[in-house]
């Protein structure tokens, strides 16, 4: 039995949350792990070497901290590379991001749910000439530099559930590899055909190799007797995926944990509650504890890296940043702006000019790049009016603000940012 008839946006919600989950307890397995599973909340092992996945939660709120407890216990007692926890929206429980930032979690990117009728598969789609699709799901491809996903490991056929279940399609143009998709076909009344790991190396994006092989596993897929296909997007990918016929049919939520963060700092029951009243906006737990959190408190980080008004600002809780502050908790320019307070913003900027140079997070970005990031054109004339360092670089990109706004495409702030260097 597969999914069939006329699918409703939420039965391919519920049919691409299968398909991971089924396809993460695969993967697990074929690394040496195993999928565990208790009162609700499974999560595969992972292991030194592979992340462990926690696919779509279904807990009680008078569960929910016993069971998360169970999970943060078993990843220090097995450590794995990492972990994600991913969820349709709403969550269950709906605090469930809350309970995980407060136990180690960060928060991580939204899927974007896409299915698509393969009768309707949108097929006649330019390539490259002599671009040769392949299917193989022995051949290594660590060594082709710039593929995304190529450390993919494919099961052997003996974990399959029925045969031809995983298949890699690679794409080869001018005698070299350039790009690869893998699909994964589950079975049972959300059966569905899930389409994952599409890849194309920097120097061929943008020809059309990504929607070839993508187009590969979708009609190798329609092949099998599947109606249906779907998976999980990045804004980046939509449209390609659009001109392929697949339609938007649902937001999802993941949070990830960094294990050497959760062995160095590992929670605990005291931060946990006060991190959850936090992000909760608990009014009545937050007055109970009030005569409990100092200052050090307060600003220390927590598992994740995140403060505890980073927490806050996150879950847009503004009274228990009013909370925190009142504590003793610092409050930084874009902790104000991202909370709508941007009197307060502009006031602390006043006060503080060199503030406008601080650098937010592992990326060290400033509150210029932040401006650029989002297109906030109001954000960037406060910043510009502090005098900021426009040579500043974030750590990852080592792009500068103008850099950032220009290669976004965000032109008026890239002009904004020129007109203040002249």
């Amino acid at each position: 039995m597969l999914l069939q008839d006329d699918a409703a946006p939420r039965q391919l919600e519920q049919a691409a949350a299968f398909n991971h989950t089924t396809l993460f307890g695969q993967e697990a397995e074929a690394l040496g792990g195993s999928v565990l599973s208790r009162g609700g909340l499974s999560w595969t092992s992972g292991t030194p070497h592979s992340p462990s996945m926690v696919p779509f939660p279904e807990l009680q709120p008078d569960d929910a901290g016993r069971r998360l407890d169970e999970l943060i216990a078993f990843y220090l007692q097995y450590p794995p590379k990492g972990a994600g926890c991913w969820s349709l929206d709403p969550a269950s429980p709906a605090d469930l991001g809350v309970r995980l930032l407060a136990r180690g979690f960060q928060p991580g990117w939204r899927p974007r749910w896409m299915g698509l009728d393969l009768q309707q598969v949108l097929s006649d789609h330019p390539a490259p000439k002599g671009l040769e699709i392949e299917i193989d799901n022995t051949l290594s491809l660590d060594h082709i530099k710039g593929l995304p996903y190529a450390q993919v490991v494919m099961p052997s056929p003996q974990k399959a559930e029925i045969p031809g279940q995983w298949m890699r399609f690679i794409a080869r143009w001018k005698g070299k590899i350039v790009g690869h998709s893998v699909v994964f076909l589950s079975t049972g009344p959300y059966g569905a055909a899930g389409i994952y790991h599409v890849g194309v190396v920097p120097r061929a994006r943008g020809l059309g190799i990504g929607k070839a092989v993508t187009l590969a596993a979708c009609l190798y897929a329609r092949e099998k007797k599947y109606r249906y296909a779907v998976l999980n997007s990045t804004d980046i990918g939509r449209h390609a995926y659009e001109r392929l016929g697949f339609v938007t049919v649902g937001e999802g939520w993941t949070w990830w944990l960094v294990t050497d963060r959760l062995l160095a700092h590992p929670p605990a029951p005291r931060e946990v509650e006060l991190a959850e009243a936090v992000g909760r906006g608990d009014a009545a737990a937050l007055d109970r504890l009030r005569s409990l959190y100092g200052p050090a408190d307060l600003n220390r980080p927590m598992t994740n890296a995140m403060t505890m008004m980073q927490l806050a600002v996150h879950c847009r809780q503004s009274a228990a940043a009013e909370w925190l502050i009142a504590g003793g908790a610092a409050c930084s320019v874009l902790d104000a702006w991202d909370l709508e307070w941007k009197d307060r913003a502009r006031q602390l900027l006043a006060t503080d000019p060199a503030a406008v140079n601080q650098l937010y997070g592992e990326w060290n970005k400033t509150l210029l790049h932040f401006a650029a990031e989002r297109n906030d054109e109001e954000l960037a004339q406060v910043a510009l009016s502090a005098g900021p360092d426009l040579q500043l670089k974030d750590k990852l990109y080592q792009g500068t603000a103008l850099g950032w706004a220009q290669h976004l495409g965000h032109r008026n702030i890239a002009g904004m940012i020129e007109t203040h260097m002249r």
